[in-house]
């Protein structure tokens, strides 16, 4: 508990200003209904029952001035909880999203998508309201509270003890459901969350739950998902009833109780009747404040659990930053020893690996599927971390650069890149600024993508499907090679890149990049032999060594794993071909 006050205070402290002037304005709420009550004794009292007609007048003016302040205190005070929990929300939201970047990969993918997007829309909203909504909203009926039992007090002793005995009741109750509500509504969010996951993950799969006639298949999982949510709905809800049953007996307790004991005293002449009315409804009132507060502790605990859960992702591991800039170029970017697995239990993919990279050349790094290729290029962009070994660049280990200095010297294409559902232009900019149309062009033109953009029906303006889904595997592929160009990186990672083009349009890039990028570093993930041929240096994997290593020419003469590889897509060729 204590933790969870700390971590909810980083974010208190800045809409501090937003959540003193909500809880100001709830409790004048509160004191205001509390007059336009208190006022009905003199009306009864005063003016009825002693037949001072003259001062009606006064009384209703007084009445009306403070259903005027309720009226704008009532609308006023939720206004401001509502722009604190925006505020709140945004930061939280905010520091979540910043906390995702800096997730390892490892980490992120053993995540499915749909449970980050829950954590937002579900759980950082509940955590929201239950600090810009709950926390006004108990000072203020606690202030109510305290005002209540001094009027009641001073009014009727006995009914306040008896009223405080029912609360005693209450809170008993309270300490009693609240631990059992927290496990049931953290079910509830956890099973809530597997299904919306599933119902995203369904979605996205459509294509291919169509095409291979899967619908009942699909609608099976569905229905399993959503069982375990309904089982778990349904435990809370009857947690919520028993407590509900618990409650309600106490309450009308109190009211018959007070009906009976007041109007006894009224028979006998020791309380006005405008006393007994407003003594009514000022303990109706006492006794609605304790089971607000009631509720609220309730649903205290499952808020709670929203809030266990999102801190137990943004308490979780993060990669580490470094703080060493690159004052010159990139010079030298060499692997030492290096090893690398995704956890304890999995085999290492890359094992003892050294290379030592040439820089300012067209660079090539082949191998079996599996061999380790595009590890070396998630290492290279840090997406995650040597298990042993180090990567150093210029003389210093790469895990003590700091990331965005080295984020703005290397770009990557990956095989599968992913594309907003936003116009052609925005996806190759990507936010950036003071960039020209021409620049864009050429880009284009260099990634061989120019004349289809300006096909479209409104060219660079033109909006794409959700993850490009109306472009072909190519195109998406050029787009995303003209989104890494357009940077003007020092580096730039071809992660097999042009592997959804066809040969022709391959080469075409690939001459293109030649003449761009000279003198440039260029490193290529491929899986095609015949675009590289003419690469600098060609790095061989098998089976996360580096086995081999020359220009085409050399490997060819000396090289037995290269000339296997080239041998086979010979072949692959050929029986295409025939």
């Amino acid at each position: 508990m204590k933790n969870n006050l700390r971590w909810l205070t980083t974010y208190i402290r800045p809409n501090k200003a937003l959540l003193v002037m909500a809880t100001i304005l709830m409790i004048a709420e509160s004191y205001a209904s509390l007059a336009t009550i208190g006022l009905q004794q003199l009306l009864i009292d005063d003016v009825l029952i002693a037949s001072n007609y003259d001062q009606l007048y006064d009384v209703l003016v007084l009445m009306i001035l403070a259903f005027i302040a309720y009226s704008f205190l009532f609308t006023f005070g939720p206004h401001t909880i509502h722009k604190t929990k925006a505020a709140l929300t945004e930061h939280i939201v905010q520091d979540f999203m910043r906390y995702m970047y800096k997730i390892p990969t490892a980490s992120l993918q053993k995540e499915r998508t749909g449970s980050y997007v829950h954590y937002v829309v579900n759980d950082i909203d509940k955590v929201g309201g239950m600090v810009a909504n709950d926390v006004p909203r108990g000072l203020q009926q606690l202030a109510a509270a305290l005002v209540l039992f001094g009027i009641v007090g001073m009014n009727s002793p006995v009914i306040l003890l008896f009223s405080l005995l029912c609360c005693g009741v209450y809170v008993w109750l309270g300490r009693y459901f609240s631990h059992k509500l927290k496990i049931g509504a953290k079910q509830v969010q956890e099973t809530r969350s597997d299904l919306i996951v599933h119902i995203e993950e369904g979605i996205s799969s459509t294509r291919e739950v169509i095409a291979y006639h899967r619908m009942q298949w699909e609608t099976r999982i569905y229905e399993k998902f959503f069982e375990k949510y309904f089982d778990a709905v349904m435990k809370e809800g009857k947690l919520v009833n028993l407590q509900l049953i618990s409650s309600e007996p106490i309450r009308w307790g109190i009211t018959i109780f007070i009906l009976g004991y007041g109007g006894y005293l009224v028979l006998q002449g020791q309380m006005s009747i405008g006393l007994f009315v407003i003594l009514y409804q000022f303990s109706n009132q006492l006794v609605s404040t304790f089971q607000n507060l009631f509720n609220m502790v309730m649903e205290f605990s499952g808020k709670m659990a929203s809030l266990d859960r999102v801190r137990s992702v943004m308490d979780g591991p993060t990669w580490k930053n470094g703080t060493k800039r690159i004052n010159e170029k990139i010079e030298t970017l060499q692997l030492h020893n290096v090893h690398f697995r995704y956890d304890r239990e999995s085999n290492d993919i890359l094992r003892n690996l050294s290379m030592d990279i040439p820089i300012g050349n067209k660079v090539a790094i082949v191998g079996a599927s599996g061999g380790g290729k595009s590890t070396i290029a998630q290492l290279l962009i840090r997406f995650n971390d040597s298990s042993t070994g180090d990567i150093m660049v210029n003389g210093s280990s790469l895990s003590d650069i700091d990331r965005a200095d080295w984020a703005s010297r290397v770009a990557i294409v990956f095989q599968e890149p992913y594309l907003y559902p936003d116009t052609v232009k925005s996806n190759i900019l990507m936010g950036m600024e003071n960039v020209s149309d021409e620049e864009v062009f050429r880009v284009c033109q260099i990634a061989s993508i120019n004349d289809y953009i300006l096909s479209l029906p409104d060219g660079y303006e033109t909006v794409i499907g959700e993850r490009g889904i109306t472009l072909s595997g190519g195109q998406r592929q050029r787009i995303a090679i003209a989104r890494a160009l357009i940077r003007d990186p020092e580096m730039l990672i071809l992660d097999e890149a042009t592997s959804a083009l066809d040969l022709i349009t391959e080469k075409e890039i690939q001459d293109n990049l030649d003449q761009y990028r000279k003198g440039k570093s260029t490193i290529i993930i491929a899986h095609r032999l015949s675009t590289i041929k003419n690469a600098g240096c060609i790095f061989v994997l098998d089976h996360g060594q580096l086995v081999e290593r020359g220009t085409h020419a050399e490997l060819l003469e000396k090289g037995k794993v290269y000339k296997g590889l080239v041998q086979s897509e010979e072949q692959e060729k050929i029986k295409v071909s025939v």
